[in-house]
């Protein structure tokens, strides 16, 4: 697979997961209850910059 579609594909699930947390959070009025979601953006964010650096060097 193309090493910068998956970089988008990363991206863009993460930047999901984001929209989907607060959505939720604001329909539940519990953030902490939605703390998993957040926590997978950030770890798809994180995969995300560790590719990109890689690629990069």
């Amino acid at each position: 697979m193309n090493q910068n579609l998956l970089n988008t594909i990363l991206l863009s699930l993460a930047f999901v997961a984001i929209v989907i947390g607060i959505h939720r959070s604001i329909e539940e009025s519990d953030v902490a209850g939605n703390y998993w979601i957040f926590m997978i953006a950030t770890v798809l964010f994180m995969v995300y910059r560790h590719r990109k650096k890689k690629n990069s060097a």
